[in-house]
């Protein structure tokens, strides 16, 4: 379990509120390498940089809907890059539309869950995640 919660994650959403209680929720559930980048682009460059450098992110958390260049450009960004395409990604949104959860798993998203997660259901969905489980849970499975 210590394997687990030294993992690194990149975590990104252009609301500050958002970052800084999706980073307390992380932290509260024992993840100690959060890296939080305000924007996509900003995002993009460290993941990138990452793979470069060998010491590539173990996960991406990200928002969908920011301004610009926004979570689904960040996630095509990476999945067209050979260097970073399989970067594990988990999508976090407000919009809790079946049809852009639907096109996010297309993409290779390993998860999505709406906006505000219990700490214990993103757990849950992290872990089993990290665990390489063919079966990722729904957060709606899990309430």
């Amino acid at each position: 379990m210590s394997d687990i919660l030294n993992s690194s994650i990149i975590l990104v959403d252009d609301s500050s509120f958002a970052r800084a209680k999706m980073s307390s929720i992380l932290t509260e559930i024992g993840f100690k390498n959060i890296t939080c980048p305000e924007t996509p682009i900003e995002a993009w460059e460290l993941i990138a940089q990452s793979h470069l450098d060998g010491n590539p992110y173990d996960l991406l958390i990200t928002d969908l809907n920011m301004p610009g260049f926004d979570g689904i450009d960040l996630i095509n960004r990476i999945k067209e890059d050979p260097m970073s395409e399989n970067q594990k990604i988990v999508v976090m949104s407000a919009d809790a539309d079946m049809g852009i959860k639907m096109v996010c798993k297309a993409m290779g998203v390993l998860a999505y869950f709406t906006k505000p997660i219990k700490p214990e259901n993103l757990k849950e969905i992290l872990f089993a995640i990290f665990e390489g489980k063919e079966e990722i849970p729904d957060v709606e499975d899990l309430i």
